[in-house]
């Protein structure tokens, strides 16, 4: 069974981090690079940080498998790494090639920040697969943009660039690589390219929630309100309890379009009720900043 036709999955999800929140801007060390991404209109109230996406697990856009190697990636949800790496490898002493434990090593390799050993199993697994068969592509395009993070070499981004492409040319049901590459758009600074990748996500995953959230973004950045505005207010439409996607509505209604009142109202909500850790001080932050010229007079 081939990994794109796993089907997808589109559990409920706070920022893509079940289990991939630590691997945003890791380089090869265990250290933790300064975050570039998602600077720009609204960096003076904060911005929560962004994370790549592997082809499987409790991400918006995976494929649970039932075949393969289940345990393996029902380890990896849980963010039990180590284990995932041991069953992986276990499975690998017995059948060397069984792409499912290649898969699942390399996985395991780079949520741990082995990123050199990630990316040598996801090649060795990419050149036994086909491109149609794009999972191992997308981990690798992973670890090449975060060599390139890493490292602040650009050639490991327009390498990574050119993976996520190749995969999405490759295979129409291919859905994280798109992602991954609005992800890197963005952090280079591409808003333009940024919303064309996560438009493309949108028309294959269902307008998934990842991908509607990194199209708002990336337009925020681009300074194209009216679209940064219609994104957030999707998801907030669909779930009033998504605080991440309120906080930036405001964000657009104030930046955008100088919907004060609005705006205030809504981060008024999130500053005194939000639960969300990451989402709390960053209203507070902008409704001090809403409110100051009032204060003045």
């Amino acid at each position: 069974m081939h990994l794109e036709n796993r089907k997808l999955n589109l559990a409920a999800i706070c920022l893509w981090s079940l289990f991939l929140a630590p691997v945003a801007c890791t380089g090869t060390s265990s250290k933790t690079a300064s975050d570039p991404v998602n600077q720009g209109v609204g960096e003076s109230a904060g911005v929560i940080r962004r994370s790549f996406i592997l082809p499987f697990g409790g991400n918006a856009a995976v494929w649970n498998d039932a075949n393969g190697l289940p345990e393996a990636f029902a380890q990896l949800e849980k963010g039990d790494y180590e284990g995932g790496e041991k069953t992986a490898r276990a499975q690998l002493a017995k059948t060397p090639a069984d792409p499912q434990a290649m898969l699942a090593l390399s996985a395991s390799l780079l949520m741990s920040r082995n990123i050199e050993l990630a990316d040598y199993y996801a090649t060795r697994l990419a050149n036994l697969q086909s491109v149609e068969q794009s999972s191992a592509k997308n981990i690798h395009g992973i670890a090449r943009m975060l060599f390139g993070v890493g490292t602040g070499r650009n050639e490991y981004l327009d390498e990574a660039a050119s993976i996520f492409r190749e995969s999405l040319s490759a295979s129409g049901n291919q859905v994280a690589a798109a992602l991954n590459l609005g992800e890197l758009e963005l952090m280079r600074g591409r808003a333009g390219d940024s919303i064309a990748a996560f438009e493309q996500a949108a028309q294959r995953c269902g307008e998934c929630r990842p991908a509607i959230h990194g199209r708002g973004m990336a337009a925020l950045r681009a300074r194209q309100f009216d679209l940064a505005k219609d994104s957030f207010k999707m998801l907030v439409k669909r779930d009033d309890k998504d605080d991440e996607a309120q906080y930036q509505l405001a964000v657009a209604e104030y930046y955008g379009f100088q919907e004060v009142d609005v705006a205030s109202r809504r981060l008024k909500d999130l500053a005194t009720g939000s639960k969300d850790s990451r989402v709390r001080p960053m209203a507070e932050s902008l409704l001090r900043k809403l409110r100051a010229p009032e204060e003045k007079k």
